[in-house]
């Protein structure tokens, strides 16, 4: 029996290290695998209509309707959603709305395999204990979740070595230390001369971070990816 994994991807970055995760684990699953990156669909919120209460048919044509094929056909899904504003992308918001229409009077889901992704710095940790939540209340069983480092915005934006608002100021002023974004980042992130902690940010991006190249991290993803393969194997069994 040929095994389907699905990957969800909230991140709008081209290549991201959100979608590298979620490649290596759908890799690692050994079955029929692909990769939907929301930001190349349409896939709006839910408009609570509740119009999908009799059928579990969602009736907002968009995207949705293809995809909500996809998730029944999928033994097993894979969540990943890059941090923003410690929450998650309003592409995988939206998505996990719109499942909405899956979990009535019987849960469509139920049964299958689940992990989650989040990438991020402060709030990564909420983020991917939020998509491992959706998952369970679909009535997924969730076999594996993880969370990574990656690029604030201000790391992208090409104003964050002398912007008075970078994000790595504004987090030091809450958390009481200057020290969070350097010991983080370090090797990524250069403090210059005339950096002034809670006042004048100064820092030079020396290069963005990405997970590719962060071996202990993509061993997370594999693991899982093997994971999900053991599990389905072990179903297949029974």
């Amino acid at each position: 029996m040929a095994y389907k994994v699905l990957g969800i991807s909230g991140s709008p970055t081209q290549k991201s290290n959100t979608d590298a995760l979620i490649e290596a684990i759908l890799e690692a699953t050994g079955a029929e695998a692909e990769f939907v990156k929301l930001s190349e669909v349409k896939v709006g919120p839910c408009l609570a209509c509740r119009k999908c209460s009799k059928t579990n048919q969602c009736v907002v044509e968009d995207d949705f309707r293809a995809l909500s094929k996809k998730l029944l056909e999928a033994d097993a899904l894979v969540l990943g959603s890059p941090v923003m504003y410690r929450a998650a992308s309003a592409f995988m918001k939206a998505f996990v709305e719109r499942q909405y229409s899956l979990r009535h009077v019987k849960l469509m889901m139920q049964g299958k395999l689940g992990a989650a992704v989040a990438v991020g710095e402060v709030g990564a940790d909420t983020v991917v204990q939020w998509l491992e939540y959706t998952l369970l209340a679909g009535g997924m069983e969730v076999v594996g979740t993880m969370h990574s480092f990656g690029n604030p915005g201000c790391f992208v934006c090409g104003n964050g070595e002398t912007c008075r608002y970078s994000i790595w100021n504004s987090i030091a002023k809450k958390e009481g230390s200057d020290n969070f974004y350097m010991k983080n980042y370090h090797g990524y992130l250069e403090a210059l001369p005339d950096h002034e902690p809670f006042g004048h940010p100064s820092y030079k991006v020396r290069r963005h971070r990405n997970v590719r190249d962060e071996p202990v991290v993509m061993a997370q993803a594999v693991a899982i990816g093997k994971t999900i393969k053991a599990r389905l194997a072990e179903k297949q069994g029974r």
